[in-house]
This record gives structure tokens, sequence and C-alpha cells, in this order.
């Protein structure tokens, strides 16, 4: 009886799972033979789009907190290559239409192919105009999309260009350095200056959408979104309206050359902090729009840059060296009254001319500057004067200050492409042109001919030795890193890198000479009624070819030194008639800026 009962109730549990098996037979039978079709529709039709949200680039201040470089909103044609036909014919369509080659797009896609989902961008800040032509044929162009970027956007166009740099394409072998941190083949990167050079700290860290969408590209559900976040912003040294200044003075100075016959193909002006190294303006002439390079240039604004006689993207302040001239003489005064081949009291007399070994050497002024002082020799730049003291000293003497000055070395700026210069000696020219120095060559030398080489920042940062009485810092230009709330993530110190030692009574002979420059010498004509005194030294350096670079270096106040100026014209003329107007311009524009501030003005 109670076996009976028990094989009922396993009968009936037996029936019961057959039945609800059969139940999900038929139900998987139904889907896929009658559904099946409708649902592998569905499932075609509707896709996962990876939306990336571009991360915006930390902007750049000036030290006053005024805003130099920023991001613009833009937006950029972009194919999905998951949903790409990868069709001929619709790839030269969409090339004519963006107005770029179709193995350009082919190659694009080609790099993004092991990321099939995550758009590439093929056009960069597009107008309205191509947004409407995309979007209206949207159903002949799967896989093409409109996607929102920022683009940068340098405010005052050319202003810093040198300084500030600018973004390109990243290359295959920067994609190969920078894959591992999220680059992708069609990122833009720093090229050039402080975008180059400070690359991990302004770029952010992109974030990106997760969408399904239907065959029509319309949305169905969002799956999952990271926030981009924004890179880290720079508060640098230069000083905005100083930059601006020295700009417009030098290229105003460059024209004015131009007018009265001399070639004036370009020049730099550098101020620098005698207190910190900050770099309150360094000016290159000619300059670039850096706004040309934000959403990749054209082929033709690329030729015109990089076929200018005048070569606009190099940064003449570091990337050219020229003759010192005159200025160098301040060098050839240092190492004298160390090594005792003069004094203070000596007097010499210039008859305008220098006799050695037979030859003549003329000074500037042939008809002489009569009888002086190493102070009157600085301040009137006697030539003969200074022959005489290379005389005495040779030309390793001199090389050894000079290299103990900064010349010959690279000042560690924090930008791309610095120049050594060239500081001659002995054993220099025997190996580089296997011939013995002579005589000659090394009073040539001690006035700033002959071989040796520098840049202007070089020249400041020799006037900053002075004013600073041997102390060198290493110029600087980024102050402080920020967050994208203003909130400072790191700050920067100054670093004295070198210090010359002299006796301080060579250095107020040497300040004393600089003085009188422009109180009574080269340069009284053009700093007459300057406030403060200005001490500095004008240089005439000659190229060989029949022209003159025009140089003045200064610092100021003479007294209680703040800033150190250099200031070139390439093949501008004399120093005193034309770098002089330009260094007194931004003296001008620095201490009336400084006394408004003081005076509570606006």
């Amino acid at each position: 009886m109670w076996i009976t009962e028990k094989s009922r109730r396993m009968n009936i549990m037996v029936w019961i799972i057959v039945a609800v098996v059969g139940l999900l037979i038929l139900r998987l039978a139904w889907m896929q033979l009658v559904r099946g079709p409708q649902y592998k529709k569905v499932a075609e039709e509707n896709r996962i789009h990876q939306i990336t949200e571009q991360a915006p680039r930390g902007n750049m201040y000036d030290r006053n907190g005024a805003l130099l470089v920023t991001n613009r909103p833009s937006f950029a044609v972009a194919i999905i290559p998951a949903e790409y036909s990868y069709d001929s014919a619709k790839t030269a369509a969409l090339a004519n239409m963006i107005g770029i080659l179709p193995e350009t797009i082919e190659k694009m896609l080609k790099d993004g192919e092991e990321s099939p989902y995550i758009p590439i961008i093929v056009k960069r800040d597009i107008d309205p105009v191509l947004q409407a032509k995309i979007l209206e044929r949207k159903d002949t162009l799967a896989g093409v999309v409109i996607s929102a970027v920022p683009v940068r956007q340098y405010i005052y166009k050319d202003l810093a260009a040198h300084v500030l740099g600018f973004l390109g394409s990243i290359n295959e072998e920067e994609y190969a350095k920078h894959k591992a941190q999220g680059y992708k083949p069609t990122d833009f990167i720093g090229k050039d200056g402080l975008e180059l050079e400070w690359e991990d700290v302004l770029r952010g860290i992109d974030g990106g959408l997760q969408v399904e969408v239907n065959a029509f590209g319309e949305e169905v559900q969002r799956i999952g979104e990271k926030k981009a976040i924004s890179g880290k912003g720079l508060i640098l040294t230069l000083d905005g309206n100083l930059q601006k200044a020295a700009q417009e003075a030098l290229m105003q100075q460059i024209e004015i050359s131009r007018n009265i016959g001399q070639p004036a193909k370009g020049g730099s002006a550098i101020v620098l902090d005698v207190h910190t190294g900050g770099v309150l303006a360094m000016v290159s002439s000619p300059a670039f729009d850096p706004n040309l390079f934000a959403s990749g240039i054209s082929s033709k604004n690329w030729g015109e840059l990089i076929n200018h006689p005048d070569h606009p993207l190099t940064n003449k302040g570091i990337q050219s060296t020229y003759p010192p001239g005159s200025v160098f003489k301040i060098i050839t005064t240092a190492a004298a009254l160390d090594m005792g081949y003069v004094t203070k009291e000596e007097v010499f007399e210039d008859k305008g001319f220098y006799i050695l070994g037979g030859w003549k050497f003329y000074g500037w002024k042939t008809e002489g500057l009569g009888k002086l002082t190493i102070v009157d020799a600085i301040a009137w730049s006697s030539d003969p004067v200074f022959y005489e003291l290379g005389r005495r000293m040779g030309i390793d003497n001199l090389a050894s200050y000079a290299l103990t000055f900064g010349l010959g070395k690279k000042s560690g700026i924090l930008l791309q492409g610095e120049e050594e210069g060239l500081v001659p000696t002995e054993g220099w020219k025997q190996k580089n042109y296997e011939q013995p120095w002579y005589p000659g060559e090394t009073i040539i030398a001690a006035i700033g001919q002959g071989y040796y080489l520098t840049t202007p920042l070089q020249q400041a940062l020799l006037l900053m030795a002075v004013a600073n009485d041997g102390e060198i810092y290493r110029p600087m230009l980024v102050d402080k890193i920020v967050d994208d709330n203003g909130a400072v993530v790191r700050s920067y110190q100054s670093e004295v890198v070198h210090t010359i030692y002299l006796k301080s009574e060579t250095w107020d002979i040497i300040k004393s000479g600089l003085v009188a420059v422009t109180t009574k010498g080269t340069g009284a004509g053009v700093f007459q009624g300057v406030t403060p005194t200005v001490a500095g030294k004008s240089g005439s350096a000659e190229t060989g070819t029949g022209t003159v670079h025009s140089w003045f270096a200064c610092y100021a106040p003479a007294q209680n030194p703040e800033i150190a100026i250099a200031v070139l014209v390439e093949e501008g003329g004399e120093g005193s008639t034309a770098a002089a107007p330009v260094v007194r311009k931004i003296v001008e524009a620095y201490f009336g800026a400084k006394e408004k501030l003081d005076s509570g003005g606006a």
C-alpha cells in the first residue's frame, strides 16, 4: 500500500518535470524559430557607443593671475571603427567633404584598430556648415559622428608664443612613449615651449560615456559614465603687461631700424627678476600665432613658417647665438681686475687705434677718446683699452672668466633647444681648426668679437651676476601649479646655480662703469631723464657681412637692483641707437607699472 502510493507520487512528479521542460522547449522554439529574426535585427541595430570626453588641458596664467592660455569648445568629425563600413567610395566622399586625403582617414582607422569602439577624430574644429552636412548624411555615413572637444586657445595670439609653445598631432614615437598613459593615436600633445615641458601636468584624464543606441543613432540607455578630469594649471613668472610692452618696443625699433636702411631681421628682449631668476618677459621676433597649431596646422601655414627667412619658430632668446660685442667688456674688466692686470687708478691713452705686431686695430672712435681710467673705458666703451687688457691676460685666462660668468654653457631654463654658445681657447682652435691661436685673436676676443658666441639669455644672466655681486639664479618660468579651482598644488623656489667670487672692490668698479655708461657715456643720450638710474652696457657686434647686431644689457635700479634686461636687435645697427631705446621703454613700463601699483592705482 505504502509502495503503491509512493509510486503514484513519483509518477506525478515526473509528469510535472516533463511538462515544465516541454514548456521551456516550446518557448525556446518560439523565440528561435518565430521571433528569432526580429530579435536578431534588434541585436544588430543596437550598439554600444563609447563617447570619449576629452579632458581640457590646464590653463596658464601670468604672475598677476591674467589668463594667457585656456580652451574653447569646438566640434570634431570622428569615426567609430566598429561601425564604419570601410568602403573606399564612402571614405573618398567623406574625405572630400571634410577637406583631407582619403589615405589620411585610412591611416587613422588603421591606427585605431586596437580600440574599435573609441571614436577617432579625423577633422577638428569644424564649422556649423560642415556639422550640418555630416548630420544630413548620417544614414549613409554610418559610424561617422560629431564629437564635442576642447581646443587650445592662446588668448593674446603671438604674445610670448615661444615661451608658451604649441600643440600638434602625436607622432608614432610619442604615441609609443605615452600609450600606457592613455594617449590615443589621434591625440594632440605639447610640441614646444611650456606645452611640451609641462605636458604631464597640463594634460588631464579623459572621461567617457557608454551609451546604447539604435540603428538611427538614438540613445536607448546609458550604461556607464566617467567624468573627465581637467589638467592642472600653471602660474607663470611672466608679467603679461611687461611682455606686451617689451614685444611692442622691440617690434617698433625693428621697424625704425629698417626704415633707416638696416636689415633688422628680428631680435630678442629678456627681463629677469634678479632676486629669483624669474623670467618676467621673454620676447623673440618675429613671432607666430600658436592658435594656428591648435586644431592642426595647414600645409600652407606650415610652409610659410618654416620657409620664412627670419625664422619665426626659433626662440632667439635661447636658440640663437651671436657675438656678445662690447657687453663682454664686463667680463674682460672683471678678469683684469681680479688677476691684477689693471687697477682703478691706472690711466690709459685711447688714440683711436691699437698697434700689435705692426698691425693697427681701430676703435669705434678713430680720432680717439683720450685719457681714460677703467671706469671711463667702460663708460665710453674704449676698444683700445680692452685690446690692451686682452693682450695682458691671454685668451685662456679670459676664457676661464667667461665660463665662470656662465658663457659657453646652458642656463638650465626649462625650454627645449637652448644653445650653449661658444667660449674659445687655444686648445679649442687647435682641435677644431688645426691652427695655432694668434695674438690678434685675443685682443678681438677681449671686446666680444671673433669666435665668442652668446645668447640673449646669457647676456641677461651676466648682468644679473653683477647686480647680485656674483649670484646667478636658474631662470624659471613656472611659479606654481594649481588645480582647476585655483588651489596651489605645488610652488617652486628660486635656485642659485652659481656664485662668482670677486673682491667687493672689483664689483664696485664694474658697477661704477655701468652707471657711467647711462649717465655720461655711450648710453647717456638714450637714458637721460629715466628714473630710476640704469646700470648697463651697449654693444655693437660685427657680423662679418657688413652689418652689426645691436646689444644693450643692464640692471635697474642701479643702487638696489630688481631686474636685469638684455635686448638684441639682430643686424639693427649700433647698440646705443637700436637696442638701448628698447631697454628704456622696458624700464619705463616696469617701473611705471610698479609706481602705479604702489600708489594704489588700478
